[in-house]
């Protein structure tokens, strides 16, 4: 059985996915917490239980030394945590080490593989804004080109980071076009809304994360010249933050609006894909990201992607034709993308069919599968 060690965040619905869909494999996952959050995602919970050919299992020093370590993590930028990584590498002598994630599992790795006995195979996903926007500031530029050299392989979701990465010094093997969190088993959301096309769907979905990229505010703001060609939608906000939830709440109160407010990690899996099959437009803003999961649920769901320009959804996405894409941070253009998406019923129609056929044949389970199966292997 082949022994792969996961250095994670836990609580992430993308470490999540990634590893139910090996549901079935030959493999002992070990994950060891990249982060101090003491939550462990639902999909995750379930594998720990399920009696099944692959397994997975949590460090054991998730169990008790979680709170701890989180405060020491504050202090001695991540000291403990690392040495707890390298006893956990020593001890589960693992084939690979897979790092999900270069800020916090990436830094955390390379610290801790410093003092292990002998070093596997490393593969490293990037996730997001990993490298377009922290490749901007020298001191994480210089660990990123610290962690590069140890890294075999380098599991992207963009061309763009590929060029990124061997700006910095990579110089392994780079697997291109992977989504951070695996493949979609498409197959699943053959839902009776995906009969509904898009153009007579009423709810516009838009992300409300407002964290160090996250542009949720702006989203809000988009809305206020577009209240009239709104009143007959619901308006979902999710994975809200505190700050636009406020906002969202105030524009409700002034327009009439049916706006529906969901905090961050208040819906479940089921919900959200319920939700982007019943969408007609899925907006996402922020100031850097890979392949947006907004994107990405968009096109299997049949929903019609909104989605800045500083992500790399143009790689896999047609500006135009099925996504409209939009400078940060220009409220104008965000609105007027928005009235397109709500007013053109052939552009959304069509993009759906353009969409699931890339759903289909760039995002499905089981061919992703196949490819990191022979990463694995």
């Amino acid at each position: 059985m082949k022994k792969v060690l996961l250095v994670a965040m836990v609580d992430s619905v993308h470490t999540g996915r990634w590893i139910s869909q090996f549901d079935g494999e030959a493999i002992d996952f070990m994950l060891f917490p990249s982060t101090p959050h003491r939550r462990v995602h639902s999909l995750i919970k379930q594998r720990l239980i399920l009696k099944v050919e692959t397994k997975v299992r949590i460090s054991q020093w998730m169990n008790w030394a979680a709170l701890p370590l989180g405060i020491a993590d504050l202090v001695f930028a991540n000291f403990f945590r690392a040495k707890l990584l390298a006893r956990e590498i020593n001890k589960f002598k693992p084939d690979i080490i897979h790092i999900m994630e270069t800020q916090h599992a990436g830094y955390l790795t390379d610290q801790a593989l410093k003092t292990v006995k002998s070093e596997p195979k490393i593969i490293l996903s990037i996730w997001g804004s990993d490298l377009f926007w922290f490749q901007r500031f020298p001191k994480h530029r210089q660990k990123i080109s610290l962690l590069f050299p140890r890294v075999n392989i380098l599991i992207t979701e963009c061309e763009r980071d590929e060029a990124l990465a061997t700006k910095l010094g990579f110089v392994g093997e780079c697997v291109y076009g992977i989504p951070a969190s695996g493949g979609v088993d498409w197959r699943l959301l053959n839902d009776s809304h995906r009969q509904v096309l898009p153009s007579k769907r009423k709810i516009v979905a838009i992300k409300g994360y407002s964290g160090f990229v996250g542009l949720g505010p702006l989203a809000i703001r988009s809305l206020v010249s577009l209240v009239n060609q709104l009143r007959s939608y619901e308006i979902v906000i999710y994975s809200c933050s505190y700050r636009t939830a406020q906002m969202a709440k105030r524009l409700r109160k002034r327009s009439g609006l049916n706006i529906q407010v969901k905090l961050k990690h208040s819906m479940t899996t089921k919900q959200m894909e319920d939700l982007f099959l019943s969408a007609r437009v899925v907006v996402g803003v922020s100031l850097s990201d890979g392949l947006p999961a907004t994107v990405k649920e968009a096109v299997c769901t049949g929903a019609f992607p909104v989605q800045t320009d500083t992500s790399c959804a143009g790689e896999w996405l047609k500006d135009g034709v099925s996504v409209l894409l939009v400078p940060p941070n220009d409220i104008g253009a965000l609105s007027a993308a928005i009235l397109r998406a709500l007013t053109d019923d052939q552009l959304v129609d069509n993009a759906s069919e353009v969409n699931q056929n890339i759903a289909r044949t760039r995002m499905d389970l089981l061919t992703i599968k196949a490819k990191l199966s022979e990463l694995y292997g």
